[in-house]
């Protein structure tokens, strides 16, 4: 493998991240388009939304002129549409939004959410075929432009990362992390020599991690990190913490037992932080199976929870502990009484809940 690292010296702000994500092979074939081919009509005459988000992240695939940013240096750049499906859009927004769902930050297709956000707050990502001014790489951008104020963009090159699908919204999310001033992620050994600039993460399955400042290409749960940055074992890079510095992070609510948060069949959840655990009440009426489920596509696919669920009688007492290591819901089946329900997330493999943060669902059935 090679172990170059990619990043550039500090001190070069102005030269962008040049990202290959480890691969040895690229597609530079262009695919057909097909009659699903994604393409967002906009409205010119669009006025500002209701809601003006915090921050914003604006996902771009059907093309776009780039001019007057610090991409160019040799002219305008005419970038072609990414040529996704309109499904394998849906997916990558979903993935994506995910990935920063514990921030105050809204992840969107609509240009007009993007224009009314302060612009010192927000960052254009274009996905498109068109790399052939750039070179072989699977994304690029540069570091700490998010908060640059001049529309200055990231670019992720589909045809590179062979239209799939899970490739570029990893890199999507990486690439954005750049912008908000993150280092690539790297993996060392124990006596601290450089194995790889980007950390591949661990495990197999449907419960293998990794960081999204690494590689997160061919492992299914990917998150934020602590960890050492490519500039030396000792430089401990806290993800969250400074995306959170920029953006901020959602406002959390039920960290206590409280009756309050009674529910019958279904809530929605949000762990936002490692050391969030959230609490519901529920009276049972008959036996009831009780689950907890990250957000994920099908099959568990794309989640950044793995969960843990402890239940307490009705004086808050606990009754039973529910973990598992081969999936990442919960589940347990209640007998008629009133209790709590907690949930929060649970480490996976070796790496810590640090970054296991997420939206997840609560049933009852």
């Amino acid at each position: 493998m090679d172990t170059t690292p990619d990043v550039l010296p500090a001190g070069k702000d102005q030269q962008p991240e040049i990202c290959k994500f480890g691969l040895q092979v690229y597609n530079q074939a262009k695919r057909a388009a097909s009659p699903d081919t994604y393409s967002f009509k906009r409205n010119p005459n669009a006025g500002k939304p209701a809601a003006i988000p915090n921050a914003t992240i604006y996902l771009d695939f059907d093309g776009e002129v780039v001019s007057n940013t610090a991409w160019n240096a040799k002219g305008t750049i005419y970038a072609a549409a990414a040529n996704l499906s309109v499904t394998e859009v849906e997916r990558i927004v979903k993935r994506v939004s995910e990935d920063f769902s514990p921030f105050d930050v809204v992840v969107t297709t609509d240009e007009t959410i993007y224009q009314a956000t302060n612009p010192y707050k927000r960052t254009r990502v274009i996905v498109t075929e068109t790399w052939e001014w750039f070179g072989v790489v699977g994304g690029t951008a540069f570091n700490n432009s998010f908060t640059w104020g001049n529309n200055t963009p990231v670019f992720i090159f589909s045809t590179l990362l062979n239209y799939n699908e899970k490739f570029i919204a990893e890199a999507i999310s990486h690439e954005v992390g750049h912008t908000l001033g993150l280092l690539h992620q790297a993996d060392y050994d124990p006596a601290g020599t450089l194995l790889s600039e980007y950390n591949m993460g661990c495990g197999d399955g449907i419960t293998s991690w990794a960081p999204i400042m690494g590689i997160g290409y061919y492992q299914n749960v990917t998150t934020w990190h602590k960890g050492p940055t490519v500039l030396g074992y000792n430089n401990i890079q806290d993800d969250v913490a400074i995306i959170s510095n920029i953006i901020g992070l959602k406002t959390d609510r039920n960290r206590e037992m409280d009756k309050s948060e009674e529910f019958a069949s279904g809530q929605q959840g949000l762990i936002s932080d490692k050391n969030d655990i959230d609490y519901y009440f529920i009276h049972v009426k008959q036996p009831t199976t009780i689950t907890a489920e990250p957000f994920c596509l099908a099959g568990g696919e794309g989640s950044n929870l793995n969960l843990k669920m402890k239940i307490y009688d009705k004086k808050g007492m606990l009754l039973k502990t529910i973990k598992t290591s081969s999936v990442l819901s919960v589940s347990t089946t209640l007998e008629k009484e009133k209790y709590y329900v907690s949930i929060e997330s649970d480490p996976v493999h070796s790496v810590s809940r640090y970054g296991l943060l997420g939206n997840y669902t609560l049933l009852a059935q």
